[in-house]
């Protein structure tokens, strides 16, 4: 995995936030949503290797998916955002690129790091958000902030739940976001929404959400069409059985 810096700007002690895809592609569509809407500037890609090569008119050559740095700087608390094409396959690539990420966090005196995740929830209701921290002592920290704590036992499959536990490592605050989805391969702008809300008031972040909404009223329309369609079993949500 090579690290590549296009600006190394001056930051205040960031909160890294990062994402990559995983069910309802609910981290990556977070991520890419706040990047989008605070106007991040990109400043760093981590590229790692990927199992195929890219041609072009017949030449070909490795090609390298993309974990992308932006950064924000605010009154309130700076940025640091990382967006990322594709999850490792391997348990060893998994862990290197994690350990990537937070060093390049740690350059800039990063402490808090905010992953975020899926869990399925079958029944058609208001997606709700819950969270998972990597020590005891945030877990007042997020009551504060009216988050529920995840009851009971359970994993957090990939890079968006390992990272809190790398981050717990080398002695950085986790805490990862879950948002309900209906659906584990559609994606759920309604759930964005949700989870961007509690960032939100988590960060004091200010964000303009009236685009997931609208995108969430099209999926749902598209959804009942397909619905109509299909035999009533087919409709059946599948049986959550992990969290990603």
């Amino acid at each position: 995995m090579e690290l590549h810096f296009t600006e190394k700007p001056a930051l205040n002690k960031p909160t890294l936030i990062a994402a990559w895809p995983g069910m309802g592609m609910l981290a990556r569509m977070s991520a890419d949503f706040l990047i989008q809407q605070l106007g991040a500037k990109l400043f760093a890609e981590i590229r790692s290797p990927s199992n195929d090569i890219y041609f072009n008119d017949g030449v070909g050559e490795i090609s390298h998916y993309l974990h992308r740095f932006y950064y924000k700087k605010r009154e309130q608390g700076d940025l640091i955002i990382c967006s990322g094409e594709i999850q490792p396959q391997t348990i060893n690539g998994i862990y290197e690129l994690a350990n990537k990420v937070l060093d390049v966090a740690e350059k800039f005196g990063t402490k808090q790091v905010y992953t975020f995740a899926a869990v399925p929830n079958p029944q058609d209701v208001a997606p709700s958000v819950f969270g998972v921290v990597n020590q005891p002592k945030l877990k007042d920290f997020l009551k504060e902030n009216e988050v529920t704590l995840v009851s009971g036992e359970g994993k957090i499959n990939g890079l968006n739940g390992l990272l809190v536990g790398v981050a717990h490592e080398r002695k950085m605050n986790g805490i990862c976001l879950l948002g309900e989805i209906r659906y584990l391969d559609v994606p759920q702008p309604r759930t964005v929404k949700a989870v961007l809300a509690t960032l939100m008031k988590i960060l004091d972040l200010k964000l303009d959400l009236t685009d997931l909404e609208q995108q969430a009223d099209e999926i749902e329309k598209k959804l009942a069409e397909i619905r109509e369609r299909r035999s009533p079993e087919a409709t059946q949500p599948r049986e959550p059985r992990y969290i990603s």
